[in-house]
């Protein structure tokens, strides 16, 4: 019998709810050139509940937040706790062995690759790896310009880390400057100025790359933009690409810096201003201030004013190398009450540290902030977590 009219408009008719969710799980690439279909799908970001459910998608179910706090109290103790749940309610604190000499309670640690596990953790030019579930550390031994710089001084500067997914090799990026040496230091070395070729030092900065595959360091014949010092800096990772933000050379232009652990070449794509020109009679680049992260599956850039510490933009790259590729999807604030931004953790969340040190969750889904119920300390970080068995110790014993 032949089919109907109504019956064939029926067929041919998928309902907006479907379209909806197919749209919101494709990359930001692909909802661009899709842009050209009809003007509804052109105009996706400009409606508020698309944006929230695109940077909103859950991440696996095991995964979870991890969260460092150092207390307050007269030795300023350090603790980690896993967060999970669907407002972070599960807290369970974490054995964590003190892998460092120094008595300074504050370190830096960052969140990695779903498959490995892992944890990066440093305090000064000690770098350790960390999982939590295995309960394994791995000291990453020192570069041998930490151990032999011909008189002169070493500055080290992280860049960048994560998995190698091709060589299934974990690496970490830094950058290396040297001074000279100061005279009250030769002559705690017990050397005379006249007795050193100062002629044949060289000075040069020089960029590094760590394999825990080797467990060795090696000389990288780079010449990348390095970090910038502005704002709060966070080396940034994801799908085999370490990411970190700086600016061109006669400093008029924020750049993004991408490093592919695999290859080991590099990709700088432009960022552009998305603070408000007008925030300051006298609006100055150098005021402007940036935090990489990664939101679900994309790098993006909260970025806010020196002069107006209580706003944040926020916007995601969708294709390296691309500067109009930049999506601006929120501005968040002004939040008076907030004293630091931390972090983005799961499905759309963005972390801030209150003036009375409690800790604040901002749901970019429902655009509302909620204290976790952490009591207040004296500082906070985040990274995201994915359960994992590997031996961190026996990556680098991989045939």
């Amino acid at each position: 019998m032949a089919k109907s009219v109504s019956e064939k408009k029926v067929r041919n008719h998928i309902p907006n709810d479907l379209i909806f969710y197919i749209l919101v799980k494709l990359s930001l690439k692909s909802l661009k050139r899709f842009g050209c279909v009809c003007k509804t799908w052109a105009l996706l970001f400009e409606n508020p509940h698309f944006r929230r459910n695109f940077i909103s998608i859950p991440h696996s179910y095991d995964t979870s937040l991890l969260l460092y706090e150092v207390e307050e109290s007269h030795d300023y103790s350090r603790s980690f706790y896993s967060l999970s749940g669907a407002r972070y309610e599960n807290r369970v604190k974490l054995d964590f062995p003190n892998q460092f000499q120094e008595e300074n309670p504050f370190i830096d640690f960052y969140g990695c690759d779903t498959i490995t596990g892992t944890i990066f953790l440093t305090q000064g030019n000690t770098l350790v790896l960390w999982n939590p579930a295995t309960h394994e550390f791995k000291t990453i031994p020192p570069s041998p310009v930490e151990s032999l710089p011909p008189y002169r001084e070493v500055s080290i500067g992280l860049h960048g880390f994560g998995y190698d997914h091709i060589k299934e090799d974990f690496k970490i990026i830094r950058y290396i400057q040297f001074t000279s040496i100061s005279s009250g230091r030769l002559e705690r070395l017990h050397v005379r100025y006249e007795d050193v070729s100062w002629n044949e030092i060289s000075y040069q900065p020089e960029w590094e790359i760590y394999s825990l595959r080797c467990n060795s360091w090696k000389k990288l014949d780079v010449n990348m933009p390095k970090r910038c010092n502005i704002g709060q800096f966070e080396p940034s990772y994801i799908n085999g690409m370490s990411h970190w933000w700086s600016e061109s050379d006669n400093r008029d232009e924020h750049l993004l810096v991408s490093f592919d652990l695999n290859n080991e070449m590099f990709f700088t794509t432009s960022i552009p201003i998305d603070i408000p020109l007008d925030i300051d009679t006298n609006f100055y680049l150098g005021f402007v201030c940036r935090r990489l992260v990664v939101l679900n599956r994309f790098i993006a850039s909260i970025s806010w004013y020196l002069l107006d510490t209580t706003t944040f933009h926020i916007s995601i790259l969708g294709e390296l190398g691309v500067k109009e590729s930049w999506t601006k999807l929120f501005v968040v604030g002004p939040l008076p009450y907030m004293e630091r931004l931390i972090g983005a953790g799961q499905n759309g969340d963005i972390f801030f540290q209150k003036k009375d040190g409690k800790l604040v969750c901002f749901s970019l889904s429902t655009q509302k902030a909620e204290e976790l119920g952490v009591r207040g300390a004296h500082f906070y970080d985040i990274a995201i977590y994915k359960k994992s068995l590997l031996n961190v110790g026996g990556i680098n014993h991989y045939n």
